[in-house]
């Protein structure tokens, strides 16, 4: 049924996914003859490694130049003054405090804007402040989840030989097992230093794993002996991934008795290899561990479950480590019988409390239905579900070159709102219009046009200004039950933007104290004077600590104000939209 399935996925693939824009193309997965979901994985990941290596190269080059040619003392100067910014004149302890700060950022928008500030740095590695910067940011994005980011770092500086050589080469070794090079990480390890040093015995493990894959085992046996005599604290969970490996145990017992053993968390890229190789699957606890950082992993271990792979994936795509390809192939690997595919209400009951599931059995369903009418009741279905889950970004944008095979029909037009939406979220916003269009023309205008329409108003603003405006247009447009937190968040807005709407500003004496935090007085200070002054880095800094360890709509009013009129100016108000926009999705507002 499998075989059947990925057949019938392909030719209707071929039949359907004609894209008009090249930008929106998605390109058909064949899984039997197109590259398997392991290169797709590898080659996005090095893909951006040799941008990172270009851009930097380039930098490098131009930085070259600039120094050549200054014959000015205002050049000079102003050359000068970059190295006299926030983040160059930090002191190493607190620039350390401060990522302590900044561990549990919750808005995609600023953890992506602070991570872009630190890679885009032009660090001085020759001095010994900018040799402890580099450590401290490397250190800090492998704590975020983003090992391939300071892996990327490692490459930009060449910085394996220096006082902090024992950690970079962990970091590469990590990075190499996390995305399965096995090879690179073996002949890497070979090629060190004798000098270096790993805790936990990793270099040890991990000579006896290569020679396991080499098909060494006496040597690999004999080392292992060695690694016995000399580890205080046993390693049993290593131990029985090795017995494994080398068959020399009985598979039955050791799979029951590994998941009892502890975890170091300080192993896991070595663990996760091992499993892999042992075709052991991942557990959900396994993933706890180290969410981001094994996402990678845990997408390529065939043996792991596959809804714990589609979330791993789903989460992976949010962050742009694989593509929309790589999604979908996972997507239609998904294994599911002609009984459950021919009874799809029964089978989605089944999955009430599985959505990585039920969204690979919708995505599945959409793409085997023969007729067009069909095909749309069920894209529709994924696409209502996928909202409800939260997933509608990843819904879309698996199903973007399916909307252009909808004809514009009398049966389809009702369905004008959603087919709408999709093109909003895919940047397609010429056919968006036509579709809200087609349904006000058909349907006259009501609710679900004015939601679709606020939405385009919103996403498709090519500036400040013109989200700005488009804001107030909703603002005005917008009728609902609101309730005490969305007048204040009206309240805000309405204040920081300027806004000519009406806005409840009444006091409410059943709520005269908030009980959420505020920062302290010396940190809304320092965030208040990097504003007056233009400080965008320091802004930066000092505001996403102030908002560490919060989601948008547990901040109070009067934090929110001072942060979104920061934003307003930061960089031109480069991130503004962004922000409102996940503030809006937060409070449930219109999104």
């Amino acid at each position: 049924m499998k075989f059947i399935l990925i057949v019938l996925f392909i030719f209707f693939s071929n039949s359907i996914f004609a894209s008009e824009e090249d930008n929106s193309q998605l390109e058909v997965i064949n899984l039997h003859e197109s590259k398997s979901l392991d290169q797709m994985v590898l080659d996005n990941l090095n893909s951006k490694e040799q941008i990172i290596e270009e851009v930097s190269e380039d930098l490098n080059e131009i930085n070259e130049l600039e120094i050549n040619e200054v014959e000015s003392e205002v050049e000079v100067e102003q050359i000068q003054s970059k190295r006299d910014d926030f983040i160059y004149t930090l002191e190493t302890n607190d620039l350390e405090i401060y990522f302590e700060n900044l561990k549990n950022i919750n808005s995609k928008t600023l953890q992506k804007q602070l991570v872009e500030v630190l890679e885009n740095l032009q660090l001085n590695i020759d001095t010994k402040h900018d040799q402890e910067a580099l450590f401290l940011i490397i250190s800090y994005l492998k704590s975020i989840g983003l090992i391939n980011k300071s892996n990327e770092l490692l490459e930009r500086y060449k910085m394996i030989n220096d006082s902090n050589s024992n950690f970079y080469t962990g970091i590469k070794l990590n990075y190499l097992l996390s995305t399965f090079q096995l090879n690179e990480a073996c002949n890497f390890k070979e090629d060190l230093n004798s000098n270096i040093k790993l805790d936990h015995f990793f270099l040890e493990k991990l000579d006896i794993f290569c020679l396991i894959l080499n098909n060494n085992l006496s040597e690999a046996t004999l080392l292992n002996t060695i690694l016995l005599e000399s580890e205080n604290n046993l390693d049993n969970y290593y131990q029985n991934l090795f017995s494994l490996l080398s068959n020399s145990s009985d598979r039955n017992n050791v799979d029951n008795e590994i998941a009892n053993y502890e975890i170091n968390k300080e192993l896991i890229f070595l663990y996760s290899a091992m499993t892999r190789i042992a075709e052991l699957p991942f557990s959900h606890a396994f993933y706890e561990l180290d969410k981001k950082n094994l996402l990678i992993p845990i997408i390529l271990n065939q043996a792991s479950p596959i809804d714990l792979r589609i979330k791993a994936a789903n989460e992976s795509f949010l962050e742009e480590l694989i593509t929309v390809d790589s999604l979908a192939a996972l997507y239609m690997s998904a294994d599911f019988n002609s009984d459950q595919l021919s009874n799809p209400e029964e089978t989605i009951n089944l999955f009430v409390d599985n959505k990585e599931l039920t969204m690979a059995f919708l995505f599945q369903l959409v793409n085997i239905q023969i007729f067009p009418n069909d095909r749309l009741n069920v894209l529709i279905q994924f696409w209502d579900f996928a909202k409800k889950s939260n997933l509608e970004e990843i819904a879309y944008k698996l199903t973007i070159n399916m909307l252009n095979s909808i004809d514009p029909s009398s049966e389809n037009i009702i369905y004008g709102p959603q087919i709408a939406s999709a093109y909003i979220f895919n940047n397609n916003y010429e056919s968006a219009e036509y579709w809200i269009q087609l349904y006000e023309n058909a349907k006259e205008v009501d609710s679900k046009s004015i939601y679709t329409r606020i939405l385009l108003n919103l996403y498709s603003s090519k500036d400040l200004n013109s989200f700005i405006n488009s804001i107030n247009l909703t603002f005005n447009d917008l009728t609902y039950d609101q309730d005490y937190q969305n007048d204040e968040l009206l309240f805000v807005l309405k204040t920081v933007m300027n806004l000519d709407i009406n806005s409840n500003s009444n006091i409410n004496f059943d709520k005269i104290f908030d009980q959420r935090s505020m920062p302290s007085i010396f940190l809304l200070n320092e965030i208040n004077n990097s504003i007056i002054n233009k400080n965008d880095d320091k802004f930066l800094f000092y505001s996403i600590i102030s908002l560490n360890n919060k989601d948008w709509n547990d901040i109070h009013p009067e934090h929110l104000k001072l942060i979104l009129e920061g934003y307003l100016q930061y960089k031109d108000g480069v991130l503004f939209r962004n922000i409102i926009l996940e503030l809006f999705k937060k409070n449930d507002f219109i999104i």
